[in-house]
């Protein structure tokens, strides 16, 4: 059985490796035979194992660090929904911009105009990408 990499498992499983490796060391298996059979790597079994010695049960859990999810965008729901039917009911033309079609600097552009939020231009293709808007592809054209 090979490590598992921990950022891949849920909090839940990973802990549970943890306090099984913690198990076997406190009943003196070798640390590379625990990681074996817990299917963690030897860090995390070192790591878990220092972690019980010095704060108990309680310090063998971990918690992965991901945000929740939607956090740390730059514009609110309700200004992406604005956005969206923007871009859905009118050419750039019309909103008096110099562009043709919508590509990522005139959505750019629109999100300053509107609502003062300077965009990266990769970051506007991620949320054109979220929102379902995909590039045309050259053959299409």
């Amino acid at each position: 059985m090979d490590a598992t990499d921990g950022r891949k498992l849920s909090e839940a499983v990973l802990n549970e490796r943890r306090r099984r490796a913690v198990k076997l060391r406190l009943g003196g298996a070798m640390i590379a035979a625990t990681a074996k059979l817990c299917e963690i790597g030897e860090r995390t079994v070192w790591a878990a194992t220092k972690a019980y010695e010095s704060g108990g049960w309680a310090a063998v859990s971990v918690r992965h660090g991901h945000r929740p999810r939607g956090s740390g965008r730059a514009l609110t729901a309700e200004q992406e929904r604005e956005v969206q039917r923007l871009i859905r009911d009118h050419v750039p033309d019309q909103l008096k911009m110099s562009y043709a079609l919508w590509t990522r600097p005139a959505v750019r552009e629109l999100i300053l105009r509107r609502y003062e939020v300077l965009l990266a231009v990769r970051a506007v293709g991620n949320y054109l990408n979220r929102w379902g808007f995909m590039p045309l592809a050259a053959e299409s054209l």
